[in-house]
């Protein structure tokens, strides 16, 4: 099982909803059955890999970035195809009424600028939750016995909670 969270925060401070990125096949189970229970308020995807690619990438900018973008803003991406392509910039000119600004090539390596202040904390509530967790449950049932549906809605809100206490 595989999940990848996509947190956004911007300039202001003011923290995203989160994108997550579930591994399935995309019009499968998974997006068909799981993805409408899932807690509102954040957007869901679904992809062989649970990468971030065009179509994903497509989806974030429609779902997660349309509604908070309040006026033209640069939006800050590092070179990945999707992020700069021609169809993400006519997305972000047109949908969105923003500009798209690519980091240097290989910049990312020396230019993190979310880890230290979002991702590390981030990581930190998270690994603290699941611990606490794994203390409320270790007397109950044995946690291998969780379907992948009740893990992966676990994991869903654990991320969800760690990126509150942010």
């Amino acid at each position: 099982m595989r999940i990848t969270a996509v947190l956004t925060a911007r300039e202001d401070g003011n923290k995203l909803p989160i994108m997550f990125i579930m591994k399935g096949h995309p019009g499968g189970r998974i997006e068909t059955n799981e993805v409408p229970t899932f807690p509102e308020g954040h957007f869901y995807a679904v992809h062989e890999k649970a990468w971030m690619d065009a179509r994903v990438w497509k989806q974030f900018l429609r779902s997660v970035l349309h509604d908070d973008i309040e006026e033209c803003s640069v939006i800050l991406v590092d070179n990945f195809e999707a992020h700069v392509s021609e169809e993400s910039t006519k997305i972000v000119q047109e949908e969105l009424g923003s500009h798209l600004c690519a980091m240097p090539p290989i910049a990312t390596s020396v230019c993190q600028p979310l880890d230290v202040g979002v991702m590390a904390p981030f990581k930190r509530h998270l690994r603290e939750l699941w611990l606490y967790e794994e203390m409320i449950d270790s007397d109950d049932e044995d946690p291998d016995s969780l379907t992948a549906k009740q893990k992966r809605l676990a994991m869903i809100k654990r991320a969800i909670a760690a990126w509150d206490l942010v």
